[in-house]
């Protein structure tokens, strides 16, 4: 084809690089300095890396903890005025409250533990917008917010989230409630962003640094919200110490006591009965009513039949004795644990993480508590130290993963390059235009305001394969008119201005294949990398290729 303006442009710069030392040497010095600059932005947190970033939903949830020993009914006042605040939203179509125990177990919560959540101190508020089982106890509750949906709206439902967080946090202040807003993640689901992991030989002291650690590191490091742990409160329970001399006595047998308590505190099933519409038999519970069985007094009138007829009172033959109710001890890979959590309003978790790593290398808790810290490796249990767990160490893992297959897929386009060219130093020229690409992928990151995320690190693959074909064209070339008996620099310059359109189309179609994915929450990282560092390596390996390929053909025929 006829040469163009690109052509024309292009020729005269790829000319002057290769007939004048000077030039060259200012050329390579000011790639030098623009990858230096390039490698020092995630330094001034001008790029900041992630996991993935969350996505666009149309559901969030709310989760309600009350103290421990909360009635029910309270429990439930707190669900219904978080469930003023979400409606409130003009996003907000429909809420779900759940309370007494957790709502409906989706992915999120499976590793969350929302289904341990259960007791009449706990709820949970389903969100729905516009456009997990054993979670149980009257003190826990869920809220399950549907907002309208994604294509009808505008605002983001991490926005709506970070809005409703504000009035919650007032909530939570003035009822005494542990209100956290649960986004799903676009990942593997994780106990919490922000996990810590405490292991050590005294349980107890574990619980007592888990609140160390909760007020003066991770209430004190910014963006970080809905902190908790899984130390639970102190709250009283009534055991009964049945005297077995006395009952046997009287003729009652302690499982007799145990099966009466147990029909006056939950209800007895009498029968059943068909319904039309059920499937089962639906049982029928006799039940005495809640305000017959608030406190401890309400025992006084429990009364047993013996044998002979005569009613015999529990107080009787039994006494009721308050006590501290034991807490649970959690354990991880057979070792006892306790974990401080902590989510992320806007921000990454890496940098809150390294805060966080940064003050516990630095300064000691109160009591002179000095924590060993662990990211990969497994924990010293014969002290007290603490591993970050959560998306951190899920983040860790995939960068050294995607890390290890960027090498392997490295290693293996150098074999093959190997093969074809037959040497050990052509390949590794072709291979020059993959380190041009950061040039690209950073600064485009940058631009776009977007973390560099795993899917960022997929695009920096991919590009491994796509600028080495560039670099291939143009090698390709240079030996096909050396065969043809030109001159070093004639063939150097007449294979760059050859392929020059090719190349730039095939960039081209690149970028514009992926425009449709720059402005996606999760594969925006993936766009962005293919976009810019695409734009940037075929740029620059128009001139370094051919340069360097020259000087390193130049050398070899001087020494031959």
């Amino acid at each position: 084809h006829g040469r163009g303006w690109l052509e024309m442009r292009y020729e005269p710069l790829l000319r002057r690089l290769l007939s004048q030392r000077d030039a060259r040497v200012r050329f390579f010095w000011g790639i030098g300095a623009l990858m230096l600059a390039v490698m020092l932005l995630p330094a001034f947190n001008m790029v900041q890396f992630k996991m993935l970033p969350k996505n666009n939903t149309n559901t969030f949830n709310v989760t309600i903890d009350m103290p421990e020993g909360t009635p029910l009914e309270e429990t439930d006042r707190v669900a219904r005025q978080v469930g003023d605040v979400v409606r409130a939203n003009p996003h907000v179509q429909t809420y779900e409250s759940t309370v007494g125990e957790s709502g409906v177990v989706d992915f999120n919560g499976l590793l969350r533990g929302a289904g341990l959540r259960r007791g009449p101190n706990v709820a949970d508020v389903r969100v729905n917008l516009r456009g997990a089982g054993l979670r149980r106890g009257p003190n826990v509750a869920d809220v399950r917010v549907n907002l309208r949906n994604k294509h009808d709206r505008w605002t983001s439902s991490i926005d709506i989230a970070l809005a409703l967080r504000a009035p919650l946090a007032r909530l939570a202040t003035e009822t005494g409630a542990n209100i956290k807003v649960v986004e799903d993640p676009p990942g593997p689901p994780v106990r919490a962003t922000i996990l810590a992991e405490l292991y050590g030989p005294d349980y107890q002291r574990l619980r007592e640094i888990a609140g160390k650690l909760r007020r003066e590191v991770f209430a004190k490091t910014p963006d970080v919200v809905d902190i908790d742990d899984s130390v639970t409160d102190d709250h009283v329970e009534y055991d009964i110490v049945i005297n077995r001399e006395r009952a046997m006595l009287a003729g009652i047998a302690p499982a007799q006591v145990a099966e009466t308590l147990h029909a006056f505190l939950a209800g007895m099933d009498v029968t059943t009965v068909h319904l039309e519409l059920e499937k089962e038999p639906v049982p029928i519970r006799f039940r005495i009513p809640t305000s017959g069985r608030r406190s401890p007094a309400d025992l006084d009138r429990v009364f047993f039949t013996t044998p002979q007829g005569r009613q015999v009172a529990l107080s009787s033959i039994a006494r009721i004795k308050r006590v501290t109710a034991p807490k649970p001890i959690l354990h991880k890979d057979q070792y006892p644990v306790v974990y401080v959590t902590g989510e992320l309003a806007t921000t990454s978790q890496v940098y809150a993480v390294l805060k966080m790593w940064r003050w516990l290398g630095a300064n000691q808790l109160p009591d002179d508590v000095k924590l060993t810290q662990y990211f990969m490796a497994d924990p010293d249990t014969t002290g007290y130290s603490v591993r970050w767990d959560g998306e951190m160490r899920l983040t860790l893992d995939v960068f050294r993963d995607l890390g290890a297959a960027f090498g392997v897929a490295i290693i293996l386009i150098y074999l093959v390059l190997v093969g074809y060219y037959r040497s050990f130093a052509v390949p590794l020229i072709v291979m020059g235009a993959i380190p041009l690409t950061v040039v690209g992928v950073l600064p485009g990151h940058a631009i776009m305001g977007q973390y560099f995320t795993a899917t960022s690190m997929i695009g920096v693959i991919a590009l491994a394969g796509i600028v080495v074909r560039n670099s291939l064209l143009l090698i390709d070339f240079i030996l096909e008119y050396r065969r043809a008996g030109h001159a070093l620099d004639e063939a150097v310059l007449q294979a760059g201005v050859t392929r020059l359109r090719p190349i730039m189309l095939t960039a081209a179609a690149i970028i514009l294949g992926t425009l449709i994915m720059a402005f996606d929450p999760v594969f925006g990282g993936l766009a962005v990398s293919l976009i810019y560092g695409t734009f940037a390596s075929t740029v620059l390996t128009l001139f370094v290729i051919p340069l360097v390929y020259f000087l390193y053909e130049r050398r070899e025929l001087a020494a031959g």
